[in-house]
């Protein structure tokens, strides 16, 4: 019999009911933080451990380890004093770590010299449904499952800086899906039973015995829209030793799909834009719209240039394409696409045709 592999989690219920429900993407914090454990606080053991910290601080920042290859990241965690903030020692379960932070600003004009992309802080929620072998017989992986596995996705997102969840799995999800649903890849039933999160995107996670190895294979779709013709975003698959292998290669190939959408290099070349905001009641409204824009890894400038009634326009200098922009932009919930500009409207405005028109949601 198949069966699950339930544990009903308090916390994780009021999480997902005040915290899920109210967001999409997640902004990302600690970006440039890192715990690194050590021996003891010998110079040689805390210059070692400062030069890992800025390796994890890297991977985050930008979304791949590729990174660190790059020759000017090299020469610099040779030298990782030059950009640190603090450091400072912590025991955490009898191991003690060195916990190390960076100057943000340091790290992403480095990154930009090195012509390397950087992720900003909004970075999108994946929900993942993972079957897999367990007790000795088919389960689905919940947010408290005590399965060695269910660590390696809290792994992944500190060291990626990538918000993942598993679901709960009370009684309402028991009822409404079982494994052969994930294995099976049907993604609109999956999505069915997802509402309550709010997350960006479904991953789909099958794992199966095949002899002396598993054999896996990951689905990932958009949240909105699913029906049970909708092709995966994304697709991975193959065979490893196990499960803790399996997962860690899924992951991995994750969060390079996602660094080839979210993170923006510099062109090289001034690349222009403008974006324009409709329905600003508040003058604080507005400030925190420039403020929300400043701060993105595809901007390198932002200036308003134009207001009218409630309708802005900020000028932009961009470090990628308009599309990388868009799609960051789709990425905050604080922010909602009205509708295309028409030629004529929002006269102020009319070369912006074709162009999305953007409201900043009041709190």
């Amino acid at each position: 019999m198949l069966k699950f592999l339930l544990k009903p989690s308090l916390i994780a219920f009021l999480y997902c009911l005040f915290t899920i429900n109210s967001v999409n993407a997640v902004e990302v914090s600690k970006l440039d933080e890192a715990n690194v454990p050590v021996s003891s606080r010998a110079v040689a053991e805390r210059d070692k451990a400062l030069k890992s910290a800025l390796e994890q601080v890297i991977i985050k920042n930008t979304g791949t380890a590729r990174s660190l290859d790059n020759s000017l990241i090299q020469s610099q965690l040779s030298n990782p004093d030059t950009l640190l903030s603090q450091y400072g020692y912590i025991e955490q379960n009898g191991q003690l770590l060195l916990t190390a932070s960076f100057e943000h600003r340091r790290i992403v004009a480095l990154l930009r010299q090195a012509q390397l992309p950087v992720w900003g802080t909004q970075r999108p929620l994946t929900l993942f449904w993972v079957a897999m072998p367990g007790d000795g017989d088919t389960v689905i992986l919940g947010d408290s499952s005590a399965l060695a596995e269910r660590k390696l996705f809290s792994d992944f997102s500190d060291a990626r800086g990538i918000p993942v969840l598993l679901p709960i799995l009370d009684l309402d999800e028991l009822m409404g899906i079982n494994p052969n649903d994930i294995k099976g890849m049907f993604a609109d039933i999956v999505a069915s039973v997802s509402g309550r999160y709010q997350a960006d995107f479904l991953a789909l996670v099958a794992i199966d015995a095949a002899g002396s190895q598993v054999r896996y294979r990951l689905n990932l779709y958009t949240k909105a829209t699913i029906d049970s013709l909708t092709p995966p975003l994304f697709s991975y698959n193959g065979t490893a030793e196990n499960s803790t292998q399996a997962i860690e290669a899924m992951l991995a190939a994750l969060g390079e799909y996602y660094f080839t959408k979210y993170a923006i290099a510099d062109t090289g070349t001034q690349q222009g834009a403008s974006v324009t905001f409709v329905n600003i009641q508040k003058m604080a409204q507005l400030v925190e719209v420039e403020k929300y824009l400043k701060q993105l890894s595809a901007i390198k400038n932002a200036t308003l240039t134009h207001i009218q009634g409630h309708t802005a326009t900020f000028s932009l200098d961009l470090f990628g394409s308009e599309t990388d922009l868009q799609r960051l932009l789709s990425l905050e919930p604080r922010i909602s696409v009205v509708a295309p500009v028409s030629a004529g409207e929002f006269s102020p405005v009319s070369n912006q045709t074709g162009k999305p028109v953007y409201e900043w949601r009041l709190p």
